[in-house]
């Protein structure tokens, strides 16, 4: 599976299938066990602000506070004619302890060439707007929060920076009809891990 340009896509190995674990175990009894070698940028994944700083919180320092049971705040921002998502689209939203999804519509790209064209991205006054409202998590269904071309990377600098998480390349955000229901997007503890996958779903 294909993430992004230049990452390694995810392997995945038995280490001990059904019928050779049966020698170890008695009265037909069975286990499968298996390895699985990937990025951390694999799929849908969170950044913590290890992943752009230096020293910045690892994801085993993230609080669940920021992960998981978040009241979602959907911006759909389809059809609007640019890449970049400004603070306009913002206006008159309650953000505060909200994770805001941003419904760009770009995952219907996904496994196809057209997903590594110029995506849309959020620019950097928006990113403003959303620390300035108290946004606590900030997901994407597009390849990158920020623009790729703009190598400093402006939505990253501050919203990891600001202690936001950051979930890209979510997909399905248009099942959820509009803002409710509560976020959970938890990657595993890894001690010294900027960036894992999730699962990410809303309960409604």
């Amino acid at each position: 599976m294909r993430t992004y340009p230049g990452l390694p896509e995810p392997r995945a190995e038995v280490i001990a299938g059904y019928e050779a674990s049966r020698a170890r175990y008695a009265g037909g009894t069975e286990f499968l066990i298996a390895s699985l070698h990937l990025c951390g940028n694999t799929g849908t994944y969170v950044d913590s602000p290890m992943h752009r700083f230096r020293g910045g919180p690892d994801l085993s320092q993230l609080p669940l506070e920021r992960l998981a049971h978040l009241p979602v705040e959907l911006v759909d921002v389809r059809g609007r004619g640019q890449r970049g998502v400004g603070p306009e689209v913002l206006l008159g939203r309650s953000l505060a302890g909200k994770a805001v999804l941003f419904l760009t519509g770009w995952s219907a790209y996904w496994r196809t060439e057209l997903y590594f064209n110029p995506n849309p991205f959020l620019t950097k006054s928006c990113c403003e707007a959303l620390l300035d409202g108290g946004a606590v998590f900030a997901g994407i269904d597009s390849l990158n929060i920020d623009d790729t071309a703009d190598l400093t990377r402006p939505a990253h600098t501050l919203l990891l920076g600001a202690g936001v998480p950051v979930c890209e390349h979510m997909t399905n955000l248009e099942a959820l009809g509009g803002s409710g229901g509560f976020l959970h997007a938890v990657p595993i503890a890894w001690k010294g891990g900027a960036t894992f996958p999730v699962r990410a779903y809303v309960m409604l």
